[in-house]
C-alpha cells in the first residue's frame, strides 16, 4: 500500500510527499529494498529541483543524504544521475552571478568521494560547467585533477564548428587547467596524468595537443 502511495505522489511530482512515505517505510523496516532505491531517486529529483543558487544549502543537505544512503559503487545509473544537478547548480550560480569560493569548496567536498560513472555525458557536463568558473574559484586546478585527464568521452575530443564550438571540451579543460595553475602563487609542474592525457588528446587531434603544449611552454617561460 505504501509503495502505491509513494508512486501516486511521485507521478504527481510531489517528491517531498513521496519521499516522506518511502523514508517512513524504510525506517520502520530497514530490510525492505524498495524504499531505499525510491529515496535515492527521489533525492536526485529533489536535487534537480533545488539546483538553484538560492537553494544551495538544501541542495547540499540532500546530496549528503544521498551519499550516506550507501548506494553500491556499481550502481552506475544512480551515481551517473547525480552529475546532472551538480552541473545545473553551478550554471545557475553563474547565471545569477552568485557563485562564491566558499560554495565551490563545499560542493567539491560533497562530491569528491562519490564514485561517479565515467566517462559519460553527465560526467563531462559537470566539468564543462566547472571550467566556466575560470578565476572565480581558486581550486579549479585541483578539481580538474580530481575529475581526471582521461575521463573524456570520444565526443569530448571533437570540435563542432557547425554549432559554434571551435574548441573541443578536452581542449577547454586542458587549457583551463593550465590557466588555473598559472593563477596559483607558486608554479607547480602538472602531474604525469596531465601529460598522459595530452598524449591521448594527440591521438585524436595533433593540432589540439600542440595548442596545449604551446600554452604549457609559454607558462614555463614566464
Amino acid at each position: 500500500m505504501s509503495y502505491r502511495q509513494m508512486k501516486y505522489f511521485q507521478n504527481l511530482e510531489d517528491y517531498q510527499a513521496a519521499y516522506r512515505i518511502a523514508r517512513a517505510d524504510w525506517e520502520a523496516d530497514p530490510s525492505l529494498k524498495w524504499p531505499k532505491e525510491a529515496i535515492a531517486w527521489l533525492l536526485i529529483r529533489m536535487m534537480k529541483a533545488n539546483a538553484r543558487a538560492y537553494a544551495w544549502k538544501k541542495f547540499l543537505l540532500q546530496m549528503q543524504e544521498f551519499y550516506e544512503l550507501g548506494i553500491p559503487e556499481n550502481d552506475k545509473k544512480l551515481w551517473g544521475a547525480v552529475a546532472w544537478p551538480v552541473r545545473d547548480i553551478i550554471e545557475d550560480s553563474l547565471r545569477v552571478q552568485w557563485f562564491t569560493p566558499e560554495f565551490g569548496d563545499r560542493l567539491f567536498k560533497a562530491i569528491w568521494a562519490m564514485p561517479f560513472d565515467k566517462p559519460t555525458e553527465a560526467y563531462s557536463a559537470m566539468v564543462k560547467a566547472f571550467v566556466k568558473l575560470g578565476g572565480l574559484w581558486p581550486r579549479l586546478s585541483e578539481f580538474i585533477e580530481w575529475w581526471g585527464f582521461d575521463s573524456f568521452t570520444p565526443y569530448d575530443y571533437r570540435r563542432y564548428p557547425e554549432d559554434g564550438a571551435l574548441e573541443s571540451l578536452a581542449e577547454k579543460v586542458f587549457s583551463a587547467y593550465l590557466v588555473a595553475l598559472h593563477r596559483e602563487k607558486v608554479y607547480r609542474e602538472p602531474p604525469i596524468a596531465f601529460y598522459e592525457g595530452v598524449e591521448k588528446l594527440a591521438l585524436h587531434s595533433q593540432e589540439q595537443a600542440d595548442k596545449i603544449y604551446r600554452i604549457l611552454n609559454f607558462d614555463k617561460q614566464k
